[in-house]
């Protein structure tokens, strides 16, 4: 992340923030939660862009029956219904395939133990007090893909927001990590650290 925008803003281009933010969030919880990592194949990262892109805006869409539900009819004149039933049944097949590489038993290292794993072998045990079904999880997987990649895009994006309309924030923030890490160029994971520790 850190590499494409340092590279757009050499190049002077215009670097659209929420985008990238949304897609590291995204790829974080999906190696966190799903065991995957869409960044090394490109196909099914942007199917996964894809389905992530149009279930915000339909989250965020309007429609009438929420609203005016006498009108409700006009959601399906204006094709809200169809669009939102195809972005369900993509959703659904995208939770069934993740579901279906977990139940492998050649499965990769990287699934061992994430969410899915784990309600899976809750499900397998019977180890919650209610029948845990495979659309218990793929809701929960839901919950997981589409309220935390937004809501920790959404973050960011806001902080970021916040330090570029206020400079006595920005220079004080930009004071503290050179304190921290030097004159370094880029920042890395291992800089984090550093930093973290420095503030304890």
């Amino acid at each position: 992340m850190i590499n494409k925008i340092s590279e757009q803003a050499s190049a002077s281009q215009v670097t659209n923030l929420s985008n990238i933010v949304i897609s590291l969030t995204s790829t974080i919880i999906c190696r966190v939660a799903f065991g995957i990592r869409f960044d090394e194949e490109a196909h099914e990262k942007r199917r996964f862009d894809e389905i992530l892109a149009v279930t915000q805006e339909m989250l965020a869409g309007f429609f009438f029956s929420d609203y005016f539900p006498l009108f409700g009819w006009l959601d399906k004149l204006f094709g809200n219904i169809s669009r939102l039933e195809k972005n369900f049944m993509d959703l659904d097949e995208f939770y069934e395939e993740l579901i279906e590489k977990h139940l492998n038993p050649n499965r990769p290292k990287s699934m061992e133990g994430d969410i899915i794993d784990l309600l899976l072998q809750l499900r397998k045990e019977q180890l919650t007090p209610i029948d845990l079904t495979l659309d218990n999880i793929k809701a929960i997987l839901m919950n997981v893909f589409v309220a935390g990649t937004d809501t920790s895009a959404a973050t960011v994006v806001w902080a970021m927001t916040a330090l570029i309309k206020n400079s006595k924030a920005m220079n004080k923030v930009q004071e503290e990590i050179r304190k921290s890490i030097g004159n370094k160029r880029i920042v890395n994971e291992d800089d984090v650290q550093i930093c973290l520790i420095s503030k304890q």
